[in-house]
């Protein structure tokens, strides 16, 4: 594994596998909201996880949101993901443990597809033969996304998370490491020639995506978020996999989030744009719940 290659690279990159995002019309708002109950509020903040450095300066609303903040919360704990403990429980969870091989588990036509994608990048399909085809999906994102420009320390949550310990402040997670590689490791459940096709699918168009994909996080525009092509395909097509890395994590978040106005203390909470938009998004399920939900 290179020097980019980190737990934290797959860890920031793994929900852009399944989840790019097609733009819609941009208006003047942002992809942070105020969420108000009883005289006290708290901020979140929708990221993307990989950005280029011509991304930044970001959206002022982000910034707004972090110098009122006392405490940051993030989806995990970015540091525990870069511990030695963690990063061996990582690479066990991405690859076989038995005689198993990723040739010997995807379909020829389907090994061809990937063995073509990966001679195209100068990758060697060997030095993954023991992977899972989950895992080898998660490190072709983001070797393409860093070939694109678009790097983990760039991204929304990796700056805030070096602003926040320069500066001090509380850092919190949602979630914990563990229960992050969890989730993750659901996608061992996607049938594996399925999910290696979508994942060489949506690479193809990932370059015309990104621009639209940057301007509709700017934005805020989250009706754009929530109709794009990509979302209702991963809705139809794994929603099991939806479920698990999204609503489900959405449910678990929000006995955290709900306690958040109960002190005048105020914190800015930054999860990944997926996060707020839909039915089950915590937008939706904060303003069911008496939250008043204002976008900056």
């Amino acid at each position: 594994m290179d020097r980019y290659m980190t737990i934290r690279s797959i860890i920031l990159s793994t929900m852009l596998v399944s989840f790019n995002l097609l733009a819609g019309s941009a208006f003047a708002e942002s992809s942070v909201w105020k969420v108000s109950k009883d005289n006290n509020y708290f901020y979140i903040g929708g990221t993307i996880h990989l950005l280029s450095e011509q991304d930044h300066p970001l959206p002022a609303e982000f910034d707004l949101a972090y110098n009122d903040a006392g405490k940051i919360f993030f989806e995990t704990d970015l540091a525990a993901t870069e511990t030695p403990e963690f990063q061996s429980k990582f690479i066990a969870a991405m690859t076989y443990s038995d005689d198993r091989t990723l040739e010997g588990e995807l379909e020829p036509a389907i090994y061809r597809k990937l063995e073509n994608f990966m001679t195209s990048r100068q990758m060697p399909i060997a030095q993954f033969s023991k992977f899972q085809p989950w895992g080898v999906s998660l490190m072709i994102v983001i070797l393409e996304y860093q070939r694109l420009g678009m790097m983990p320390n760039y991204g929304v949550d990796a700056y805030f998370n070096g602003r926040a310990l320069s500066d001090h402040k509380r850092i919190m997670g949602l979630e914990t490491a563990d229960e992050q590689l969890n989730f993750l490791k659901s996608m061992a459940g996607m049938d594996p020639n399925a999910g290696i096709e979508y994942t060489l699918r949506d690479l193809k168009r990932l370059p015309e995506s990104m621009a639209a994909m940057k301007e509709s996080w700017r934005s805020g525009d989250l009706d754009a978020l929530a109709e794009s092509a990509f979302m209702l395909q991963m809705q139809e097509e794994f929603p099991q996999i939806y479920n698990t890395i999204v609503t489900n994590r959405n449910n678990a978040w929000m006995a955290q989030l709900v306690r958040l106005t109960e002190d005048s203390a105020k914190e800015f909470v930054l999860v990944g744009a997926m996060h707020l938009y839909g039915k089950e998004g915590i937008l939706n399920q904060l303003a069911l719940q008496g939250f008043t939900v204002e976008q900056l």
